[in-house]
This record gives structure tokens, C-alpha cells and sequence, in this order.
């Protein structure tokens, strides 16, 4: 189960942040698409340092 502050590795090929790692920011109980809210150190090209992520798109990492 993925939860808030835990360190993640982003799956997702499309992703700016594609094999980059974050930490989890937020974690929707509701059913959207795409419910967890994860932070990143590096900035994207126009500045952004978080994202949403469905949870089959992301790695936990011990």
C-alpha cells in the first residue's frame, strides 16, 4: 500500500519524471484516475515539482 511520504519510483513512460524517484505527497480515498499526488525534487520544464500518478504507474522503494 502506498502512503504519504513514502519514496516512489514513477513507471509511467510518458512521465517527465520517467525512473525518477519522489515522495508521495498526498493519497485521494476517492475514485479518480489518477489519485496519488507525488513531489519531486527536479522541476519540470515549466517549473512544476509535483504530479498525479495511478498506483500501478509507481515503484515503491525500501
Amino acid at each position: 500500500m502506498l502512503t504519504k511520504n513514502a519514496k516512489v519510483k514513477v513507471l509511467r513512460k510518458e512521465s517527465y519524471w520517467y525512473q525518477d524517484i519522489g515522495t508521495i505527497s498526498k493519497v485521494e480515498k476517492s475514485d479518480i484516475r489518477y489519485p496519488i499526488s507525488v513531489r519531486f525534487t527536479k522541476e519540470s520544464y515549466n517549473g512544476v515539482t509535483t504530479s498525479n500518478f495511478n498506483q500501478s504507474e509507481l515503484m515503491l522503494i525500501s
